[in-house]
């Protein structure tokens, strides 16, 4: 069985190997410099380079382990924190005490983003899901869209509204036994009209069902 030879980098950059290789050099070099065979100096230079260089792995180490630690601890408590937060506000809310300036300058209120609807498009996204093509985009702050479609590059023959931020076409296969294309498009709608600009059009492609 032929055979073949791979030429590893020296030394390895992985650290645990790097590591292991270091310690090596570490417990075993020395006895080679007192036996005349190693070099005294470059030795002691290059196992004071080792040392600082261990000493900064351990340091960067210990800090990732204690990052990761304090990123666990902070998403598990926070929540509670929040929680805590809007409890906080809804009581300051019923107290007369407070008023709208000191909430204000608290910022214990909820702000409230104002947008045209003239330049906002959906953000349709598409994929098949067990045999059926399927549209997601993002509903809030609107009320839905008006969907547009056509299979395999006929005229957008097919309009809908969407209120849920997802759609399922269940409409059958024109030939079951071949590859469907369907291509979709949309409009925002908002207090029951069409508001904003058209979607890009995305394509999803059916695989035959039989």
């Amino acid at each position: 069985m032929p055979t073949v030879i791979i030429k590893k980098e020296f030394p390895d950059t992985k650290e645990a190997d790097f590591s292991r290789k270091r310690d090596n050099f570490f417990e075993k070099a020395p006895q080679y410099v007192e036996a005349g065979i190693l070099p005294r100096e470059e030795t002691e230079a290059l196992i004071q380079a080792l040392t600082e260089d261990k000493a900064r792995m351990d340091k960067k180490n210990e800090d990732k382990k204690i990052a990761h630690d304090s990123s666990v601890v902070f998403h598990e408590e926070h929540p509670a924190v929040v929680t805590q937060l809007r409890a906080y506000k809804h009581m300051s809310d019923s107290n007369p005490m407070v008023t709208p300036e000191i909430r204000q300058e608290l910022e214990l209120y909820k702000e409230e983003k104002i947008e045209t609807t003239n330049g906002k498009k959906p953000d349709l996204k598409g994929r098949e899901v067990g045999g059926q093509a399927q549209v997601t985009y993002t509903k809030k702050p609107m009320h839905g869209i008006l969907l547009y479609a056509r299979i395999n590059g006929s005229e957008f023959d097919f309009e809908t509204i969407v209120k849920d931020s997802k759609f399922t076409d269940t409409r059958p296969h024109k030939n079951p036994k071949e590859i469907e294309i369907r291509e979709y498009y949309a409009y925002y709608i908002f207090d029951g009209k069409k508001v904003g600009k058209q979607s890009e059009i995305v394509r999803i492609v059916l695989p035959p069902i039989e």
